[in-house]
C-alpha cells in the first residue's frame, strides 16, 4: 500500500511513480473523484470516502484566509463609511505596514498590513488570486505548510517593502500571493510524479505567466509596491523548493526538510529586518520626534530631529521639522540654518520659504524675510500663513498698504483665524480706520474672550 501526498490515505498504486490516490489525482484535474471500494465488503457496495464539497470548503485555509481579508476590509468599510477607497489615516490604524513605525518596533505591523486592503477593487483582485492559486497550493504542501508559507511569503513581502520603499505604506495580501505563486513553480517542477508534473505542466505556465504580467504591470503603475511582489515571491521560491511536496511529504525526512526550510527562512527574514531597521533609522527618529512634540517635550523632540538630520543630511522632511522645532524655542540662527538647507534640497517648498522668512523677521533681517515671504506666497497662494507673515514684514519696514493688503489676504483665507483677525484689526486702526477695524475686533475677542488687553482695545475702538 502507498499513502497519498495529499491526504494521508492508504491506496493501492498502479505505479511507483503515482503518489496521489485517485480522489487527489481527481481533484488536480479538476474532476468529481470516484467512489472508492471497501475491501472485502459485500459485493457491489461502495462508500466515497472523500469529503464533501461543502466540507472542503470550510476546513480549507484558502477559504479561511479569504475569510478573514473580507471580514477586515468590510470593518474598516463601516468605519469609513466608504466601500471603495480607504484614507492613509484608517489604513495605518488598521496596521498598515509603514517604514518607520514597523522598523521602530512595531513589527507586528509586517503581518497585519496582509489582511488589509485599500478598498473595493484592491481586494477583489487579490482574493480572486489567492482562490485560483491557494487550491493547488493545499493539494502541493498540505494545509497545515501552505498555512505557513501563506505567512512567511506575506511578511517576507512586507519586510522587502520597507527595505525598498523607506517611509512608505503599504496593505495588501499581494506580497503572500506572489509567495503561493512562487513556491507553486519549483514544487511542480521537482515533484517526483512525473505524471503529476505532466498534467500540471499547464498550470506552471498560467502561474509563470502571471507572476511574469504582474510584475511588469507593477512597475508600470505609479503606487503599486512591487518590492512587496517580489519580496514574496523570492520567499515562495525558497519555500517551494524546501517543502516536500511528493510522497516524503509526511514522511520523518519530509518533516525535517520542512522544518529546517522554515528555520532557515526565519532566520533571512530576521536579517532582511535588521537592514530595514538600519535604512528606516532617519524616519524612525523623525517618528519619534514627532511624537515627542505632541507630548509637549520639545528638548527631546529636537535631539531626535537632530539625530534624523546628521543620519540623512539630503533628506528635507528632517530639516525642516528640525528647523520647526528649533523655530518654537526661539533658536532663530539655528532654525535658519535648516530650513535654508530644506529650500536648498527643496526649492519650491513654500513652508520652508515662509518659517525662514519668520526666523529673519525675528532676527530683525528684514529685507532677507520680506523677499522669503514674498516667494511663500508665490508657492502657496492659497494658504494664509504666507500672507500672515508677509503683512508683518511689511509693516516693520513701514509699508502699511502693502501690509493691509496682505493681511486682508490672510483674513479671507482665513476667516476664523485669531491672529489673522487680530493683526488686520490692528492695521486698520494704525491706517485710522478704526470704525472698520471693529468687526475684526469683535471677531477675535470672540474666539479669546479671556483676552483683557484686547477687550480693553476694543473698548477703546467702540465710538463715542
Amino acid at each position: 500500500m502507498t499513502i497519498c501526498a495529499s491526504c494521508g490515505r492508504e491506496f493501492e498504486a498502479l505505479s511507483d511513480a503515482q503518489s496521489l490516490c485517485p480522489q487527489c489525482s481527481a481533484e488536480a484535474l479538476g474532476a468529481t473523484p470516484a467512489p472508492r471500494v471497501i475491501p472485502n465488503a459485500t459485493p457491489n457496495v461502495t462508500l466515497n470516502t472523500a469529503p464533501s464539497r461543502l466540507r472542503q470548503l470550510f476546513d480549507s485555509p484558502t477559504t479561511i484566509l479569504i475569510a478573514l481579508n473580507t471580514l477586515v476590509y468590510l470593518m474598516m468599510a463601516l468605519q469609513s463609511h466608504s466601500f471603495l477607497n480607504f484614507n492613509l489615516k484608517l489604513l495605518l490604524d488598521w496596521g498598515a505596514n509603514s517604514g518607520p513605525l514597523t522598523s521602530g518596533g512595531q513589527w507586528w505591523r509586517l503581518l497585519t498590513s496582509t489582511f488589509e486592503h485599500g478598498g473595493l477593487l484592491h481586494i477583489a483582485l487579490n482574493m480572486w488570486c489567492l482562490y485560483n492559486l491557494g487550491w493547488l497550493a493545499e493539494l502541493l504542501f498540505g494545509r497545515a505548510r501552505f498555512t505557513l508559507l501563506y505567512l512567511l511569503c506575506g511578511i517576507g513581502g512586507s519586510l522587502a517593502s520597507i527595505c525598498w520603499r523607506v517611509n512608505g505604506v503599504s496593505v495588501g495580501a499581494s506580497g503572500a500571493i506572489f509567495g503561493i505563486a512562487g513556491a507553486l513553480i519549483p514544487a511542480m517542477l521537482l515533484h517526483s510524479n512525473q505524471e503529476l508534473r505532466a498534467l500540471l505542466k499547464g498550470q506552471l505556465i498560467s502561474i509563470a505567466l502571471f507572476v511574469f504580467y504582474n510584475l511588469a504591470f507593477g512597475a508600470a503603475i505609479r503606487g503599486t509596491d512591487n518590492a512587496a511582489h517580489i519580496g514574496g515571491l523570492i520567499t515562495g521560491l525558497l519555500l517551494g523548493v524546501g517543502f516536500p511536496t511528493g510522497p516524503e511529504r509526511n514522511t520523518a525526512t519530509g518533516k525535517r526538510r520542512a522544518l529546517w526550510a522554515t528555520l532557515v527562512i526565519a532566520a533571512a527574514l530576521v536579517g532582511v529586518g535588521a537592514s530595514a531597521r538600519h535604512r528606516n533609522q532617519p524616519y524612525i527618529e523623525i517618528e519619534m520626534a514627532a511624537d515627542a512634540h505632541a507630548h509637549g517635550d520639545n528638548s527631546t523632540a529636537i535631539i531626535h530631529a537632530q539625530r534624523a538630520s546628521a543620519l540623512n543630511p539630503n533628506e528635507p522632511h528632517s530639516q525642516f521639522m528640525l528647523g520647526t522645532l528649533l523655530l518654537g524655542e526661539h533658536r532663530n540662527a539655528d532654525a535658519a540654518r535648516a530650513f535654508a538647507a530644506t529650500i536648498r534640497m527643496r526649492p519650491n517648498f513654500g513652508p520652508a520659504y515662509v518659517n525662514l522668512c519668520v526666523a529673519q523677521r525675528e532676527m530683525k533681517l528684514l529685507n532677507e524675510a520680506l523677499s522669503n515671504c514674498e516667494r511663500g506666497t508665490q508657492l502657496s497662494p492659497n494658504q494664509p500663513e504666507p500672507w500672515f507673515n508677509l503683512g508683518r514684514v511689511r509693516y516693520e519696514l513701514h509699508n502699511l498698504s502693502g501690509a493691509r493688503d496682505a493681511l486682508a489676504t490672510s483674513v479671507s483665507l482665513n476667516p476664523g483665524g485669531f491672529d489673522e483677525n487680530l493683526q488686520y484689526a490692528l492695521m486698520l486702526i494704525a491706517n485710522g480706520e478704526t470704525e472698520k477695524a471693529l468687526p475684526y475686533l469683535h471677531k477675535a475677542h470672540d474666539l479669546h474672550p479671556q483676552d483683557e488687553d484686547l477687550t480693553r482695545l476694543l473698548m477703546q475702538a467702540q465710538p463715542r
